[in-house]
């Protein structure tokens, strides 16, 4: 085998003696009962489960930080169990325990899984969940609906078909749903049908206003969530909370942050805002809706206004003016406001009868008070915040986003909340970037045999990724692998463009089936690449995250090449303004922590077995490559291809024996 890194870099676990104490009721924890739950908990697992030492570290770990109320960061490998590495403390500490999730897959897991596994050995622990108001089926517009309305989209335009079906669909699971969770209905819901049923916080009555308010879902939703021990939320869920004042959400003692390594982001986002051309023209025909048949003219005249906007913001956004606002835009918003504030006035003077009457006007009012407050907002840019544009689909967005979130979390937050920050990849500098600059730091590797089952390849000679002939070489390359491979790949891509050129020319040169994203919906996607024997999947970054395809389906991970922020992305820029070394401060943590997420879809299980191919030779050659390895899962290196598809064809064999 020919290793490219003579170097040994395995993780290093913090020896902190506080770590082994035995904390006997002090503060409310005694860490040695907290073991024996986890060790309770674990055999009771299907299979009768297994003593991993890893959790147990970690369990300790966090039941110590959270009995000396001090905050801890844990990078905690697959396959260490960290959801109950943290569930277990986090139901025997006294107080409320947040635990807060960046995807709602995991959120689904804990509270279907994870937690009730639990909660079966702890008696009187009350597990809650709580998701944003918008995930819920709201009664009153579900009545409205059953009653023989129309099925109008927002726009005013009837509703597909399709989406018609889906409504109907949903209003008989309606009955017999006891959360109204729309996530739990059985089927991917379409985005139009979610809107018919379902409203955001500002267009809801509330409790005390609305008909359906002592049947409402999202209100129950909240006082179970109020009565809880451990409530488990979704990360922007609780970005939200402290971007209301901390309106959304029970009081609570602790805070376990999953999926650590995504949150600045969120919360940089959550605690900024967003404004585009359609969030104008929603309001206005929201507007002209409720206030007809005698609309102010201030709704005609922001639905213009929404025009020249969104093509002030083309033309900037298309010369590469990212940062701020030029004139024409910034003159736009200032009109919007104005009419927004005119549009508020009317909705407010409106006098309607019956509570349907008050809930269209709400419908309207709130969302363009909402509007006024993000209108406001981009009038008074803080130091620590930046205005940029950024395409979604086919509109601008004007994002306001706080560069660094660490400095308003550290006065808002931890003082008077105890944070655990755990991940698979957990950059050693994020814990300052969260505000928690002086957390103990652990790291609890994976107990699986990565130097065994996996190997890392490079492949030698290559082309630069941006030298003439590279897409060809990628293509020859990923056709060899993934014949070798028989299929069973994850090809993972940093731009949407080379992906489908590149998915076009291997699934014309190979013969197993090619999914690429995009041409399904990403549930859809996986389902069908778990099913199959012999898939591959081409995708871009939303799967470098969360995906998990143990077994014979999936032997090869390739990743097209590292993944650097692209050229000119405006909070970038920003974040490395201010450091002192912006690549080693901004740009090589990021860089390690999002190829360490597409690494780690390769092995889920201690079973797995396979290949991660990156296809661009700075891994192997430049000299930062020593500061990314040890992010890594500690598999054997190679440049060596004979060795990677000798290694391809014995597991294709084995696999194919297994069917």
């Amino acid at each position: 085998m020919h290793s490219y890194d003579p170097d040994e870099d395995v993780p290093v676990r913090d020896a902190d003696p506080e770590a082994a104490l035995d904390l006997h009721d002090e503060d409310g924890v005694d860490v040695s009962a907290t073991l024996a739950l986890l060790d309770r908990v674990t055999a009771d697992l299907p299979g009768g489960g297994e003593r991993r030492e890893g959790q147990r570290a970690m369990a300790e770990a966090v039941a110590t930080a959270l009995a000396r109320r001090r905050p801890l960061a844990v990078q905690a490998g697959t396959g260490v169990g960290k959801s109950l590495a943290y569930l277990v403390p986090a139901a025997s500490v006294r107080g409320r325990v947040v635990v807060a999730t960046a995807t709602k897959n995991l959120q689904d897991q804990l509270a279907a899984k994870d937690a009730p596994q639990v909660a079966a050995h702890v008696e009187g622990l009350r597990v809650a969940v709580l998701k944003g108001r918008q995930n819920y089926l709201c009664r009153l517009r579900a009545r409205g609906v059953g009653a023989g309305a129309t099925f109008d989209l927002d726009s005013g335009e009837r509703a597909p078909r399709g989406v018609v079906d889906q409504v109907r669909r949903v209003l008989r699971w309606a009955d017999e749903t006891a959360t109204g969770d729309l996530d739990d209905v059985g089927f991917e819901l379409d985005a139009r049908a979610r809107r018919m049923l379902s409203v955001t916080p500002p267009e809801c009555l509330t409790r005390a206003r609305c008909p359906e308010g002592a049947n409402c879902f999202a209100e129950r939703a909240r006082d179970r969530a109020a009565e809880s021990d451990v409530l488990v939320v979704n990360t922007h869920l609780y970005a939200s909370h402290l971007a209301s004042g901390s309106m959304l959400l029970p009081a609570h003692d602790y805070l376990v942050l999953d999926e650590a390594h995504e949150a600045p982001d969120i919360f940089a986002a959550l605690l900024g805002t967003t404004v585009n051309a359609s969030a104008l023209r929603a309001v206005a025909a929201l507007a002209r809706a409720s206030l007809a048949p005698d609309p102010p003219e201030a709704a005609d005249a922001l639905l213009s206004v929404a025009d020249r906007l969104g093509a002030h913001l083309e033309v900037q956004f298309a010369e590469g003016r990212l940062r701020g606002l030029d004139e024409g835009p910034a003159r736009e918003l200032d009109s919007a406001r104005a009419h927004v504030t005119t549009i508020v006035e009317a909705l407010r003077a409106l006098e309607v009868s019956g509570p349907d009457g008050e809930f269209r006007r709400t419908r309207a009012l709130g969302p363009a008070i909402h509007l006024a407050g993000d209108l406001a907002r981009l009038t008074q840019v803080g130091e620590d915040e930046l205005v940029f544009l950024s395409r979604r689909d086919r509109e601008i967005d004007v994002e306001l986003s706080l560069v660094e979130v660490g400095p308003r979390l550290a006065s808002e937050l931890w003082g008077a909340v105890t944070g655990v920050l755990t991940s698979a990849t957990l950059p050693p500098g994020l814990p300052a970037r969260l505000g928690l600059a002086g957390a103990r730091r652990i790291e609890v590797a994976s107990p699986f045999d990565y130097r065994g089952h996996a190997l890392l390849y490079v492949p030698r000679d290559f082309p630069g990724r941006n030298e003439p002939g590279a897409e060809a070489a990628i293509v020859d390359e990923l056709v060899t692998l993934v014949t070798a491979a028989g299929g069973r790949t994850l090809a993972l891509f940093t731009n949407r463009a080379v992906m489908n050129r590149v998915a076009e020319a291997v699934a014309a040169r190979v013969a197993t089936e090619v999914l690429v994203q995009g041409t399904l919906s990403r549930a859809r996607l996986i389902e069908e690449f778990r099913a199959s024997a012999e898939a591959s999947l081409f995708a871009v970054t939303s799967f470098w995250q969360g995906v998990d395809v143990p077994g014979h389906s999936l032997s090869l991970v390739t990743i097209d090449r590292l993944p650097f922020s692209v050229p000119g992305d405006p909070l970038a820029e920003a974040r490395r303004e201010r450091a002192a070394n912006p690549f080693n401060e901004v740009d090589l943590p990021r860089v390690a922590m999002l190829l360490a997420q597409g690494v780690g879809r390769l092995i889920r299980t201690s079973e797995d077995r396979g290949v991660v191919a990156v296809l661009d030779t700075r891994l192997a050659e430049a000299n930062y490559r020593g500061r990314i390895f040890p992010q890594l899962p500690p598999m054997r290196r190679t440049r060596d291809r004979a060795e990677v598809l000798a290694f391809l064809a014995g597991l294709r064999a084995h696999a194919e024996e297994g069917t």
